[in-house]
């Protein structure tokens, strides 16, 4: 019978560490975080973290500040980030500062904004490795520089051979 009642207590308790409110989770400008933070929610950042900040929806607000990597589904900066920043939906408003690559499906600038980085799309990272790693063109391209007459150019041997 006790066992019962504490096997019904571990399942509610399990429960409840799921996210089952909307209410964001607020990092006030007074706090510094060393370390990294995971959050299935929404986090409004106004203090500093230093470290890796995974979560599912970010805002830095104009105090926030991250140094290591985000990786979230969308971010919206007003304050700063110094390292990678990965995210699906990526606004970087006028008064933001990112000092590191940007990963986006979609991305919004506003006019003021600073950045210092790379601006990727996520998919065609996939793309441009893709290409890079295909071998077989060298050999073709090698083949024909190295035909016939080596002090013409390849488009002087075209035209020489049209006349």
């Amino acid at each position: 019978m006790f066992g019962k009642k504490k096997s019904t207590v571990s399942s509610s308790a399990n429960s409840q560490l799921k996210r089952t409110s909307h209410t964001p989770s607020i990092i006030s400008e007074d706090v510094r975080l060393t370390g990294s933070l995971v959050s299935q929610g929404e986090v409004q950042l106004d203090g500093r973290i230093d470290g890796d900040v995974r979560v599912n929806h970010l805002v830095i607000g104009n105090t926030g500040c991250v140094e290591g990597s985000v990786v979230a589904e969308s971010v919206i900066v007003k304050g700063k980030i110094i390292g990678s920043l990965n995210a699906s939906k990526v606004v970087i408003e006028r008064s933001a500062q990112v000092h590191g690559d940007v990963y986006q499906d979609t991305l919004s600038i506003d006019a003021g904004a600073i950045i210092e980085g790379n601006l990727k799309q996520r998919h065609e990272a996939e793309t441009v490795e893709l290409i890079t790693n295909n071998k077989e063109s060298k050999p073709e391209l090698t083949s024909a520089l190295s035909e016939g007459d080596n002090d013409l150019s390849f488009f002087n041997k075209q035209a020489a051979e049209k006349e």
